[in-house]
């Protein structure tokens, strides 16, 4: 996964580990964090921020979509549609950075998947 979590890991992390979700979502950085690490202009805030807001309650809607699916097809194809809208969501914020916030975030989106695949080992 490309973004601090690129979908399809978290979310079949999400579907793997449905007790830590929780604990595996509030691992994802706030737009806040992000702004301070990567010192956004306030324009760059304005224009991530509605993507970031979004990019929450898709997370959230894709667990809910894997709790709730009944077959390894249905699963599948949530995960996938998970992966296309982090590519997306990737994409936009990059769209809005420096080459070198660009940077600094792929870093940021590499210690985030760190941190994720340690919540769901405890």
């Amino acid at each position: 996964m490309n973004f601090a979590l690129r979908s399809l890991v978290l979310c079949a992390l999400l579907a793997s580990f449905s007790a830590s979700a929780e604990s595996v979502l509030d691992a994802l950085p706030t737009l806040d964090n992000i702004s301070r690490q990567l010192e956004l202009t306030p324009e760059q805030e304005a224009r991530l921020r509605p993507i970031f807001q979004n990019r929450q309650s898709e997370l959230q809607q894709s667990q809910l979509l894997l709790q709730r699916a009944t077959t390894p097809q249905r699963k599948d194809a949530i995960l996938q549609e998970a992966k296309k809208a982090g590519d997306e969501f990737n994409a936009q914020v990059e769209s809005a950075l420096t080459p070198s916030q660009k940077h600094e975030w792929r870093e940021i989106r590499s210690a985030v998947r760190e941190k994720v695949k340690e919540r769901t080992e405890e």
